[in-house]
């Protein structure tokens, strides 16, 4: 009992989240996204394993795939909750020093006096929001029905976002994604604790064990929300693979048209095998026959003048060209 009562602390020491991680977490998200690994708001399971493996070399920790997205759905849940609350709210600046969100006491009165929750933030700090702004605000967007483009919220001079919009909105509720539908299992398998950190949604402990999960019934595909018209995860994976497969062909296709045209502007290039057997063909006396070859091969322009000839002309035009004065 003392071993398995020692391996339980170990792996809560492996999931407790500092800012130093954080930060080296959501550079390496942002990295993954720039270099094509997140497809469809999801990123790949190369860009999970890449994380996985940059995280151990920096940190000297046995990181999972798993760590990754419990610390993911920590981050996307704080962000999501102070984007919320401050996208459209007038008076609001994140500082990138203090990483903390400003505002005279009499604003955050009156947003605190529609949206009790945000009080909490008058003294909790959010980490890296300028990068979490690349990574969640077009996927919050989306969920929420949102037209706004993330790159409108510049950044000032002293590395603050300036919030300045008309009005508080009223929705606060956080909506599940494509990436939480495909975090999510079907009952069959049960993911490590939950990474710690200073918020809740890293602190609540495991709910059931992996033998109450497996007796569950199997759960259907989920459906996946376009616009206003909900689909089959399946047909949407179906349906973007299929515009990549077109798209491979169009491109295979052009390639192939071009070749062509670059050969017919190309030159024929007549090898020293060939011009020997023509030499042969239209019946050059054995005599004769190396001294011409010698003479073709010694100069390009003179083959490619030979096989220019009509085939029946070609030993006329050979002599004539071998010995006719310079």
């Amino acid at each position: 009992m003392g071993n398995k009562k020692r391996t339980n602390v170990d792996k809560r020491d492996i999931v407790k989240w500092t800012e130093r991680w954080d930060d080296f977490f959501v550079e390496a998200l942002v990295r993954q996204q720039s270099m094509g690994n997140r497809i469809d708001k999801v990123f790949t399971t190369k860009a999970y394993d890449n994380i996985v493996k940059e995280l151990r070399e920096k940190i000297g920790k046995p990181f999972e795939k798993d760590h990754l997205k419990n610390r993911m759905k920590t981050l996307k849940h704080n962000f999501n909750e102070c984007y919320d609350l401050f996208k459209d709210t007038n008076g609001f600046t994140w500082s990138s020093e203090t990483k903390m969100w400003t505002a005279k006491p009499e604003v955050w009165k009156a947003l605190i006096k529609v949206k009790p929750g945000a009080k909490k933030w008058m003294t909790t700090p959010i980490a890296n929001y300028d990068k979490l702004l690349l990574l969640f605000a077009k996927e919050r967007d989306f969920a929420r029905g949102s037209k706004v483009d993330a790159h409108q919220h510049g950044t000032s001079r002293n590395g603050s976002l300036p919030y300045d919009i008309n009005q508080v909105m009223s929705q606060n509720e956080i909506t599940l994604t494509l990436e939480d539908l495909n975090d999510m299992n079907d009952g069959t398998n049960q993911l490590p604790p939950p990474i710690e950190a200073n918020s809740q949604a890293d602190s609540q402990p495991p709910s059931q064990s992996a033998t109450s999960l497996k007796g569950k019934k199997r759960k259907a595909p989920r459906d996946v929300c376009e616009g206003n018209v909900y689909q089959r995860k399946t047909d949407v994976f179906e349906r973007e693979f299929e515009s990549i497969r077109e798209a491979i062909k169009d491109v295979a296709q052009a390639i192939r048209e071009g070749n062509v045209i670059a050969e017919r502007g190309r030159p024929r290039v007549y090898s020293e095998q060939e011009v020997f057997t023509e030499l042969v063909k239209i019946g050059v006396d054995v005599q004769l026959r190396y001294k011409a070859y010698t003479f073709l091969i010694a100069n390009a322009g003179r083959v490619r003048a030979f096989f220019g000839c009509p085939a029946e002309e070609r030993k006329d035009f050979l002599l004539q060209l071998m010995y006719s004065p310079p």
